[in-house]
């Protein structure tokens, strides 16, 4: 049995002739012109898909994109003490870093639509997931270079660790000087990076692969202080950010419940219907807009008594009252299932 799964889970049975495996690694990282435009045409293809929310053009650019070649370079180079091409592939992926952040900076600059799109925002909020994704994204990546028989895993990985959007989320943030998105941005680029580059070493040390002729003892030492220190750096802002987004997502809800909870039982009757909430956490205040009956003051204050009861101490509570109309008893029936937490609305500057 045991010698059933070792077969099942050999990965050296069509893995490439080492020599093979290292030209095709140093090929992927030669400067050329094609490499070059092809990046700056994916990274104007996935700057309009990100300004335009589609996912689609996103997914399109993230394929085209050359941008996974150095960064496997540079875990192959690590590995296998390769300090040229670990110099080339530096190199290679500064100067891509560079084209990326020119195009998209110009393009942000250019575009007419300047709010940044749902598919912006969301690549300025790393998590341990990202970190999960590239490293095992890398795994991938590095098993797939590395055997006999080509396979579509470099497109796959190209698309779930996400290198373009960041880049490009960084070029929005520079032409509009919007420096959460710069700094959101980068940190999820350099994760993405720094993990498919920590996978690719790791499984190039466990195949073996061929090693350069150099000072082994002094490189390894140096390539593992640095693989400690850049997980060291990445982590620790990545638990606080989760930590303090975890807080806030738990108050948020907690206190989405509580509104809920109080609108449904103190505001809502069979004559009178709670339209939308909106929330200013910051002041303390509820707004409710209301359709149906009106209620008397003395009610309204009845109401704002009962605030304490479902832990909204210190909130002011302002109604906006609607006479009966025509269009409550159309209200009345799409709005059957009761107030929820999609009718509150979180107050903005």
């Amino acid at each position: 049995m045991s010698e059933f799964f070792k077969e099942l889970f050999n990965i050296t049975g069509d893995q490439l002739d080492a020599n093979a495996i290292h030209e095709g690694v140093v090929a992927g990282v030669r400067l050329k012109g094609a490499p070059l435009i092809i990046l700056f045409c994916a990274i104007i293809i996935a700057s309009v898909g990100l300004n335009t929310n589609s996912t689609a053009v996103i997914i399109g650019a993230m394929l085209i994109s050359p941008l996974m070649n150095p960064i496997i370079a540079i875990g192959y180079s690590l590995a296998t003490y390769d300090s040229r091409l670990l110099r080339n592939s530096a190199l290679n992926f500064v100067i891509q870093i560079v084209i990326a952040l020119i195009g998209a900076t110009l393009f942000f600059t250019l575009t007419p639509i300047h709010t940044p799109s749902s598919e912006l925002i969301a690549r300025t909020g790393p998590s341990y997931f990202d970190m999960l994704i590239a490293f095992f994204g890398g795994t991938a990546g590095v098993i797939g270079i590395t055997r006999s028989e080509r396979t579509n895993v470099i497109p796959g990985v190209a698309i779930a660790t996400a290198l373009m959007p960041p880049l490009c989320t960084v070029g929005y943030g520079i032409a509009n000087s919007q420096s959460n998105f710069i700094l959101g941005a980068s940190y999820l680029f350099v994760i993405n990076a720094f993990f498919i580059m920590l996978a690719t070493f790791t499984f190039c040390k466990l195949l073996k692969l061929k090693q350069a002729d150099v000072v082994k003892e002094y490189f390894n030492k140096l390539v593992k202080r640095g693989i400690i220190l850049g997980i060291t750096l990445i982590i620790i802002p990545a638990t606080i950010s989760a930590v303090v987004v975890s807080v806030q997502d738990y108050s948020k809800n907690r206190l989405f419940d509580q509104i809920e909870s109080f609108v449904d039982t103190e505001v809502d009757s069979s004559s009178t219907t709670t339209m939308q909430v909106t929330v200013d956490p910051q002041n303390k205040k509820l707004d409710l807009d209301l359709v149906g009956d009106v209620y008397t003051e003395e009610e309204l204050n009845l109401i704002r008594s009962r605030l304490p009861d479902y832990g909204l101490s210190g909130y002011s509570v302002e109604f906006v009252q609607d006479i009966r109309t025509i269009l409550f008893s159309y209200f009345e029936k799409v709005n059957q299932s009761g107030f929820s937490k999609q009718s509150i609305v979180l107050a903005t500057d």
